[in-house]
């Protein structure tokens, strides 16, 4: 009787709600991987909505960003102790991030383009590469009409954003001077 006493005065839970925690990230993911993968499928009705305003690999790559941004934002904020040992893993969460979101649309992608092929009768096509880029070496190496090298360079741009501020970060913290007591 006195467990069930005890326990009755602990404060009830509700049985949801760690969702409403991940419920904005994940919706943010869900996001950036739908406008990736329409940056990649050429004849997708978003992209074909988009591509008259927007440029969707920018949009793609600014999408990353900020979201890296506002989880290195939220780590940095709520971790008042961090040391410069922890910048590491920091660095490591947020590649994590960009590396999954770039998994998950070329994922996305392919799975897209084996259903269509499998409900249209076709061929399948896994490459990802533009036609061009299998034309030998009087191709160009960078070229601004593929969209598989645009979503990489989107890509690379979240990557970079990550090591520019954990350096930048691991600098603060270093400079500190601990406390002495």
């Amino acid at each position: 009787m006195a467990a069930q006493a005890e326990l009755s005065l602990l404060p009830a839970r509700k049985p949801h709600w760690r969702v409403w925690i991940y419920a904005p990230e994940a919706c943010a993911a869900l996001l950036v991987v739908g406008i990736g993968t329409a940056g990649l499928i050429a004849h997708s009705w978003p992209r074909q909505m988009l591509a008259p305003w927007v440029n969707i690999h920018l949009l793609f790559g600014l999408l990353v960003c900020g979201w890296v941004m506002s989880r290195y934002q939220w780590r940095v904020s709520h971790s008042p102790a961090m040391l410069p040992a922890d910048v590491r893993g920091l660095s490591r969460q947020l590649s994590h991030i960009v590396y999954c979101v770039l998994y998950g649309v070329i994922g996305l992608k392919q799975s897209i383009s084996i259903g269509s092929a499998l409900w249209h009768g076709g061929a399948v096509g896994f490459s990802l590469l533009d036609e061009s880029l299998r034309h030998g070496p009087d191709t160009p190496i960078f070229d601004l009409h593929d969209d598989f090298q645009l979503f990489l360079a989107s890509g690379l741009v979240p990557l970079v954003l990550v090591r520019v501020l954990a350096f930048r970060l691991w600098l603060r913290l270093s400079q500190k001077k601990p406390a002495v007591s």
